[in-house]
C-alpha cells in the first residue's frame, strides 16, 4: 500500500532486534502508531499477541481487519438476506458487479461535469460511490456485523489505493493521469491472518492510552516530520467515515476535509519533544523499541535523553531509500532509519 513512512522494507530489521529478546511465545507486541499495520501483521504471523492502535479512522479499519480479526468473516446474516452470497469471496464479487452510482465521491473527486479534481477516474469514482453506499446500507440494516464491515471497508480502501491518481499521498492529485489510475477499480478479498491470540485494534490517541496497557514490547513509530498524516490521507479517512449522516465540508483545490482534531503534536516541532517524553514516561512495557529517522524533527540526542529515563538503550542503524515527494530534487536519495531498544528498568 502506498503510505508515507510504511516500514515494509524494514520488517526483517525490526524482527532481528525483537526476536533477540528473552520473551515467551505469544508475547504482547503493542504497535501504538500502526499506520497500514505492516509491522503488526508481520508480528502476528510470527505468533505474537498484537495490539495495534492509530487515531486515524482508515488505519483503524486496516488494524481491525488484519490484526483483530483472526478468521475470514462468515457473512451469516447477509447470506440469509442474499442467499446466493455463500462466502466472503461471493460478497466481494457481488460488490464488484453492482451498478455504478453518482454520489459524493464522483461529484467532488473525479472530473465529473468539469470538476477539476482528479483523484479517481469518473468510472472508478462511480464504483467507489456504489460500493461504499452498499456497505453503508448493509450496516444500517444490521445485515453485516463489525468484523464484516471492516473487512469490506479494508477491501475498498486497498482497491482505491491501487487506482488513485497520486504520487504517494492524497495531499494533491496528479494533473495528468497515471496509467494505473485508468485501470478499473476492483475489490479483492483481504488476506486474513489466522491466529489463536486475543489480538486487538484500537482507535485512540497514543498518549491517552499507553498507560492502560502493560505489555512486553511497546513499538513506537511516531510521525517524525511536519507532514500531517490526517491531511495526507484525508481521502481514505473520508471513505472510511462516509458522508451519509452529514456531508462533510470540503475546501481548496484538493477538496480537503477539516482535520484540526486529528493533528499530531509529534509533527509540530515545538511540541514533539514534550509529547514523546510524556508517552515514554507513561509507558508500561518490558521493552520499548522506537523507530525514528535521522531527518526527524526531534534530534537523536534528545531522543537518547528521553529514553534513558526509562532504561538502558541499544541503538541500531540502517540506511534505506528516502521517500521523495514530486516537488523535491533527487540530490538526497537515502536516509538512515534508527531503532532504539530500551530495556526498561524494573
Amino acid at each position: 500500500m502506498r503510505y508515507y513512512g510504511c516500514k515494509t522494507k524494514l520488517l526483517d530489521y525490526i524482527e532481528n532486534v525483537t526476536t533477540s529478546l528473552p520473551l515467551k511465545k505469544g508475547a504482547v507486541f503493542f504497535d501504538i502508531f500502526s499506520g497500514t499495520t505492516a509491522v503488526g501483521q508481520h508480528f502476528k504471523k510470527l505468533g505474537y499477541t498484537v495490539y495495534s492502535n492509530d487515531f486515524l479512522e482508515f488505519a483503524y479499519a486496516l488494524a481491525y481487519c488484519y490484526i483483530q480479526i483472526n478468521q475470514t468473516p462468515k457473512f451469516t446474516k447477509l447470506k440469509r438476506n442474499l442467499p446466493k452470497l455463500l462466502k466472503a469471496d461471493d460478497v466481494i464479487n457481488y460488490l464488484n458487479n453492482i451498478p455504478n452510482k453518482n454520489d459524493f465521491i464522483t461529484k467532488n473527486y473525479s472530473p465529473f461535469e468539469k470538476n477539476k479534481r482528479q483523484y479517481l477516474s469518473i468510472e472508478n469514482a462511480k464504483r467507489v460511490d456504489a460500493i461504499r453506499n452498499k456497505i453503508n446500507e448493509w450496516s444500517r440494516k444490521s445485515w453485516i456485523n463489525k468484523d464484516e464491515y471492516y473487512y469490506l471497508i479494508t477491501a475498498l480502501i486497498e482497491a482505491i489505493n491501487l487506482v488513485s491518481n497520486i504520487t504517494g499521498t492524497y495531499a494533491a492529485f496528479l494533473k495528468t493521469w497515471d496509467g494505473r489510475a485508468l485501470k478499473p477499480l476492483k475489490l479483492t478479498p483481504p488476506k486474513i491472518i489466522n491466529s489463536e491470540r486475543n489480538n486487538l485494534a484500537l482507535n485512540k490517541d497514543a498518549n491517552n492510552i499507553v498507560s492502560k496497557y502493560n505489555v512486553d514490547i511497546l513499538y513506537l513509530d511516531p510521525p517524525y516530520n511536519s507532514r500531517q498524516f490526517a491531511a495526507n490521507y484525508f481521502f481514505l479517512e473520508l471513505i472510511t467515515k462516509g458522508w451519509f449522516d452529514k456531508k462533510p465540508e470540503i475546501y481548496g483545490q484538493s477538496g480537503m476535509i477539516a482535520y484540526d482534531q486529528k493533528k499530531s503534536t509529534y509533527s509540530i516541532k515545538n511540541k514533539a519533544v514534550e509529547t514523546l517524553s510524556d508517552l515514554i514516561n507513561k509507558s508500561k512495557a518490558k521493552y520499548i523499541i522506537l523507530s525514528y529517522n535521522d531527518e526527524g524533527i526531534i534530534s537523536l540526542d534528545e531522543i537518547r535523553k528521553i529514553l534513558s529515563t526509562k532504561g538502558v538503550i541499544k541503538e541500531y542503524i540502517k540506511e534505506h531509500k528516502r521517500y521523495r515527494a514530486i516537488n523535491q530534487d533527487g540530490s538526497h536519495n537515502h536516509t538512515h532509519e534508527l531503532l532504539f531498544l530500551v530495556t526498561v528498568n524494573k
